[in-house]
C-alpha cells in the first residue's frame, strides 16, 4: 500500500475523533460555573455581657414540725431543784415540769408558747433541810403563755427573746398546818417570777438549737451549685450557677407556717459539651438583712449554637434538594454556616445547570410568636450577586433564597418550657429533695440579644420567675 493510500484510510478516524472532542467541549462549556470571592470571617459582634442573676423564694417552715423539735429539746423537766431565797430563814426549792407538750403559734410578728406546768415547792415550814426530801413539797399546777419576737441573725441562727405574758393557776399551792390548808399563792407568785427566766432561757435555747436555718439551707446552698443540663438538641448545654450572696427580709407567717423571705445572688455560666467539672463552695456567706425583699427572681442565661451544629441542621433540611428555577435544574450538594460582618453567611455548593458556590447573607433574629431563631432579610452576598449577573442572572430569582431562609430556623421552645421542669426534677432527685420541696409556679423566659461571634451564635435569655421553697423535714 502506498503512503498516500494509507493517509486516505486514516482520514475518517481523525474526523470522528475531532467530532467527539468538539461534542465534549460543547457539553463542558454548556455547564456554567460560579466561584465568587467568599466573605471573610471578620468584624464580629461584641461579646454579650451577662448581668448577675438572683433567685428569690420564701422559705417556709411548718409550725408543727418546729413544735416537735422544741418539745423534744426541752424535755419534761424544765427546772430541777432550783434554790430560791425567799426572805425566810431557810431556802426554798422548786421543781417545774411540763404536763403536756408546748403549743406554738405565730401571728406573723411574734411567737407564742402555751404550756401546762406542774410545780413543786418545798414547804417553807418543813423541818428537814435536805433539798432531796420531796415528801413535804407543795404541789400546784398552772397554764402559762410566753411570747417572743423571732429574728434571723447574720450567722444564719434563729433568735428569740422569750418573756412570760401571763399565767393562770389551775391548782393553787397550799400548805397544811394543824389540819388546815393555808393558801400560799402569793409566795408561789413571788417564787415563780424569780424562776421565770429559767423557763424562758430553756425555750430560747431550744429554739436557737433546733430551728437551724444554716443547717436546713446548707444542702440547698451546695446543691444549687451543681451543673444543670437544659438542652440536648444541638449540643449539650449546661447551666453552672455560682452563688455569692444571700439576702433575708423580715420574717412573716401565719398560724401554721413561719415564712422567711430569702434571695440568693448568683452568676450563671453556660458550658457546652460534656458535663463541666465543678468544685462547690460549701461555706455559707453572712446573711445580709434588708427591710423589704420582693419575691421575684431574675435569671440571665447565655447560650450558644456552634456554627457546625447550625450547618448540620441546615444540611438535613436542604441538602440533595433539586430546584427548577426558570427552566434550569439546580441541585444543592452541601451547605455550611459561619459569621462575617455582623451577619450569618450560608455557603451553598450547587451543581446542575450551574455549578460552584453561592454565598447568602442574613441577620439572625427572634420570632417570639413561634419561639424560633430565624434568619431575616436573607440575600446573596455582593460578590455572589455580581458573579451571577455575569453568568446566570436567572438564579437571582427568590426561589433559592426563600428556601434557604425557610430552612434557617432553630426552635428555642425547649428553653422556654423545660427549664423550670428540669430545675424541679434536679432539686427533687438531689439530696436536698429529702428535706425540702421547690415549686416554680411562674417562669417567663424571653430573648434579649443575639451576637454573631467567631465560634457560633450567642443568645442572651432573660427569665422572670416565682419560686417557693418549703422545708418538709426539720
Amino acid at each position: 500500500m502506498t503512503r498516500d493510500a494509507s493517509e486516505q484510510n486514516r482520514l475518517p478516524f481523525y474526523l470522528i475523533r475531532a467530532t467527539l472532542l468538539a461534542v465534549l467541549l460543547a457539553g463542558a462549556c454548556s455547564c456554567k460555573r460560579v466561584r465568587p470571592e467568599p466573605p471573610a470571617a471578620r468584624n464580629f459582634d461584641d461579646s454579650l455581657q451577662v448581668d448577675s442573676s438572683y433567685i428569690s423564694a420564701p422559705i417556709r417552715f411548718d409550725i408543727t414540725d418546729l413544735e416537735g423539735k422544741i418539745n423534744k429539746a426541752l424535755g419534761r423537766v424544765l427546772v430541777e431543784n432550783a434554790q430560791i431565797k425567799s426572805g425566810i430563814s431557810r431556802p426554798i426549792y422548786i421543781r417545774i415540769e411540763r404536763s403536756a407538750p408546748i403549743r406554738l403559734a405565730f401571728d406573723g410578728n411574734r411567737l407564742t408558747f402555751g404550756a401546762s406546768l406542774k410545780i413543786w415547792i418545798s414547804n417553807p415550814l418543813r423541818l428537814s433541810n435536805n433539798p432531796k426530801d420531796t415528801s413535804n413539797r407543795v404541789y400546784s399546777a398552772l397554764e402559762v403563755r410566753f411570747r417572743s419576737p423571732l429574728t434571723v441573725r447574720n450567722d444564719w441562727r434563729m433568735e428569740t427573746n422569750v418573756e412570760l405574758e401571763h399565767y393562770r393557776w389551775i391548782t393553787e399551792p397550799q400548805i397544811r398546818l394543824l389540819g388546815i390548808n393555808i393558801p400560799v399563792t402569793k409566795l408561789a407568785d413571788h417564787i415563780l417570777k424569780k424562776r421565770e427566766n429559767g423557763i424562758e432561757n430553756a425555750i430560747d435555747k431550744a429554739v436557737f438549737n433546733e430551728l437551724r436555718l444554716d443547717r436546713e439551707l446548707q444542702t440547698v446552698w451546695r446543691d444549687i451549685q451543681k451543673p444543670l443540663l437544659i438542652n440536648r438538641a444541638y449540643q449539650e448545654v449546661w447551666l453552672r450557677p455560682r452563688p455569692f450572696a444571700v439576702l433575708v427580709g423580715p420574717i412573716r407567717g401565719n398560724p401554721t407556717s413561719i415564712i422567711i423571705p430569702m434571695r440568693i445572688k448568683l452568676a450563671i455560666d453556660s458550658k457546652f459539651g460534656s458535663k463541666p467539672v465543678y468544685d462547690p463552695n460549701p461555706q455559707l456567706p453572712r446573711l445580709q438583712k434588708v427591710a423589704f425583699l420582693p419575691m421575684i427572681s431574675h435569671l440571665n442565661l447565655l447560650s450558644r449554637i456552634p456554627y457546625h451544629q447550625m450547618s448540620a441542621v441546615l444540611n438535613q433540611f436542604i441538602t440533595g434538594k433539586k430546584f427548577d428555577i426558570v427552566n434550569h435544574l439546580v441541585d444543592i450538594e452541601k451547605v455550611s454556616v459561619y459569621g462575617s460582618d455582623h451577619a450569618l453567611i450560608v455557603r451553598t455548593d450547587i451543581k446542575g445547570a450551574i455549578a460552584g458556590t453561592l454565598y447568602f447573607r442574613g441577620r439572625p433574629a427572634f420570632d417570639t410568636l413561634r419561639n424560633e431563631l430565624v434568619m431575616q432579610n436573607i440575600d446573596y452576598d455582593m460578590q455572589t450577586e455580581q458573579s451571577l449577573a455575569k453568568v446566570a442572572d436567572w438564579l437571582l430569582h427568590d426561589t433559592l433564597k426563600d428556601t434557604v431562609q425557610a430552612a434557617m430556623k432553630m426552635p428555642l421552645q425547649e428553653y422556654f418550657t423545660l427549664i423550670p421542669n428540669r430545675i424541679e426534677t434536679a432539686f427533687a432527685k438531689a439530696k436536698v429533695g429529702r428535706k425540702a420541696r421547690i415549686d416554680i409556679p411562674k417562669f417567663q423566659l424571653s430573648p434579649k440579644a443575639i451576637a454573631v461571634r467567631p465560634d457560633g451564635l450567642y443568645i442572651l435569655l432573660h427569665a422572670d420567675a416565682a419560686m417557693i421553697l418549703e422545708v418538709v423535714n426539720l
